[in-house]
């Protein structure tokens, strides 16, 4: 479990260990997300299964009134990079975790991939991140609706600056 002072965050492998299956389904069955029926269909008829399946792991985020506010899907999936689109600085540091295939002449790496994110209807959670200052990362998190609300020094003592950006969503 993860805590913040307003919200608890549950895996549900954690949620298997403590409650039964039947009430993590109805638990979750109350799920509304209007705005985007998928995640909220995802949730309701998939994740659970997906977890099973060890294709993917759901996070359920919970409110202090124990309302299921959000909820997060990773799944670690491969991604099939060319080779002429990295540099080489990049095309080494994946070739730590993957290995060239000199026919399609690609990389192979596994990669977490955030499959699903969604907000209940009546849920005030919000989206923040950190990100290194760098120009391009930056850039790129404005272009699809993040702002910056802060610049912070790095705690690990390198003289390094973190950027602390939200997205109401």
């Amino acid at each position: 479990m993860y805590r913040t002072d307003e919200y608890y965050c549950y895996s549900m492998p954690e949620l298997f260990s403590k409650y039964d299956i039947n009430n993590i389904k109805n638990n979750i069955s109350r799920f509304l997300c209007s705005k985007n029926l998928e995640v909220q269909k995802f949730l309701t008829n998939n994740a659970i299964e997906f977890t099973v399946k060890h294709q993917a792991v759901t996070y359920l985020i919970y409110d202090n009134s124990n309302i299921l506010s959000a909820y997060f899907t990773l799944a670690i999936k491969p991604i099939v990079i060319s080779v002429e689109t990295l540099s080489k600085n990049n095309l080494n540091r994946i070739l730590r975790i993957s290995d060239i295939d000199n026919i399609s002449n690609t990389v192979n790496p596994s990669a977490y991939l955030i499959a699903q994110l969604g907000k209940a209807d009546e849920s005030t959670i919000n989206i923040f991140l950190e990100s290194e200052s760098n120009d391009k990362l930056i850039s790129i998190y404005q272009s699809i609706g993040f702002k910056t609300f802060n610049i912070r020094k790095s705690k690990s003592g390198e003289d390094r600056k973190l950027v602390q950006m939200y997205r109401l969503i």
